[in-house]
């Protein structure tokens, strides 16, 4: 059955803004840690900094395999392979107690990280180990939780997670200032009650998870249960993970090698990369839920065999994208000054976005279709191209390239080019922005061929 252009469309913003929401509610735990510690001590500040950029190394990575999920359940919904939707929404749950392990042994022994933070005072090191090894037990709630919402974003029922995740971000916050300001008979915390908040909470909201698909009647036809492990399953999971694990891994790794290369000019000159990266993170959350609808919409499609409309679903939410993506570009450029003054009062680092933000808009449009694109081309079970395409782009192309004309011998043919875009900004910083968005726009325009080609043999 083809579905007609008009309900597509609001299928997709349906199913985009609850997903946008529990974005939003991730970014939020970050956030509020930040914020609150930011209130205790400059060391609370530090430890939450680094903890954090660790963990969510970690975490994302991981939480990259759990998404295989969505294709998978899609396409078995799409053909209404009921039971098969519950047979690999389990066998998810036993691929994230696995990873759980994994993750769990690399916070442990977080040495192997503090490599790339030098010149920092012991006590913080101590306090960043013991902040890590409580996040190892709020990493299998999480992970597992996943597993719940990617569920749930695979068969189109996203709107219960945005209640989860509102109550999420309310528990955070209340639990934050107890246990990181401390009240009555309980003591501040600072930072390790921050890591202690977000252990709580994480299994509040799995127990809610599970709560609510085995109660929502729905979800009764899937008969959710935990089956023993099937290795062909997980085997098909990890086979569409693993490169999408990887290319989460690409992005995280390349902005936090930006961040080491980009101190070297300075604290006005990283402070201003900060910032910029915040933002585009902020920003990023857009592509990434339309990308997540759409190639859960796109999946259902094929597993039912309606390819026409899984290409006319595909060709939609990618025009939704490239729509959305210039909107935010022209508020971002539109509103420099008053992005600047919510973020910081020092006119140096002012100074330092303002010349950096003016790439910005240009890198967020590029981002946005190749993230789009590489979630489109998941629906169709295809992963280890994108991540590798991903890997040249961001890896080579942004922090290879940005290395050799900001810091290495490239960097005298650089000049021109650094004067005409961004004459005013650090040329190390503004080099590794400019390669970046040239290699993004290299990634989307390879994708979005990638994508045209296969869907030929379908359509």
């Amino acid at each position: 059955m083809i579905i007609k252009e008009s309900k597509i469309l609001k299928n997709i913003l349906n199913q985009s803004w609850p997903i946008l929401i529990s974005q939003i509610a991730g970014i939020s735990y970050g956030l509020l840690d930040t914020i609150m510690s930011g209130h205790t001590s400059k060391k609370d500040l530090a430890v939450v900094a680094l903890s954090t950029s660790i963990y969510i190394t970690i975490f994302v990575s991981l939480l990259g395999v759990i998404n295989s999920l969505i294709p998978i359940i899609a396409n078995n919904y799409g053909r209404k392979n009921f039971h098969e939707v519950g047979r690999y929404w389990s066998q998810g749950v036993w691929l994230s107690i696995a990873l759980s392990i994994f993750g769990s042994i690399l916070l442990y022994y977080p040495n192997v990280w503090f490599v790339f933070f030098k010149n920092m005072e012991n006590e913080i090191y101590e306090r960043v180990s013991i902040y890590l090894k409580i996040l190892i037990f709020a990493l299998p709630a999480s992970l597992i939780f996943r597993t719940i919402y990617n569920l749930c974003a695979a068969l189109s029922k996203s709107r219960m997670m945005v209640i989860v995740s509102i109550l999420s971000i309310i528990f955070k916050a209340f639990l934050n200032l107890i246990l990181i300001f401390g009240y009555k008979l309980i003591p501040a915390m600072g930072a390790t009650g921050a890591a202690i908040s977000t252990t709580i909470v994480s299994w509040i909201t799995l127990s809610t998870g599970f709560y609510i698909i085995k109660k929502d009647k729905f979800y009764k036809k899937f008969k959710l249960s935990i089956y023993k492990p099937q290795w062909h399953k997980i085997k098909e999971l990890l086979k569409i993970g693993l490169p999408m694990g990887g290319s989460y891994l690409v992005e995280v790794l390349t902005f936090t090698s930006m961040a080491i290369l980009i101190a070297n000019e300075g604290l006005i000159a990283i402070g201003g990369h900060q910032i910029i990266a915040n933002i585009a993170g902020v920003c990023y959350i857009f592509p990434i839920s339309l990308g997540i609808a759409t190639s859960s919409i796109t999946a259902q499609a094929i597993g039912s065999g309606d390819y026409i409309t899984a290409k006319k679903s595909g060709s939609i939410g990618l025009w939704i994208t490239i729509i959305l993506s210039f909107i935010v570009a022209i508020i971002i450029y539109s509103n420099t000054n008053y992005i600047m003054n919510i973020y910081t009062n020092d006119e140096a680092i002012k100074y330092t976005i303002y010349n950096l933000m003016i790439l910005l808009p240009f890198f967020h449009i590029v981002d946005s279709i190749q993230c789009f694109n590489s979630y489109l081309l998941r629906a169709y079970k295809i992963s280890t191209l994108p991540f590798i395409t991903q890997t040249i782009a961001l890896g080579v192309i942004g922090l290879g390239g940005g290395w050799w004309f900001g810091f290495g011998k490239g960097i005298e043919h650089f000049k021109t080019v650094h004067f005409i875009i961004a004459p005013n900004s650090y040329i190390g910083a503004s080099s590794l922005w400019i390669m970046s968005t040239i290699g993004l726009s290299i990634s989307s325009f390879f994708l979005y061929i990638l994508y045209k080609k296969h869907i030929t043999k379908f359509t």
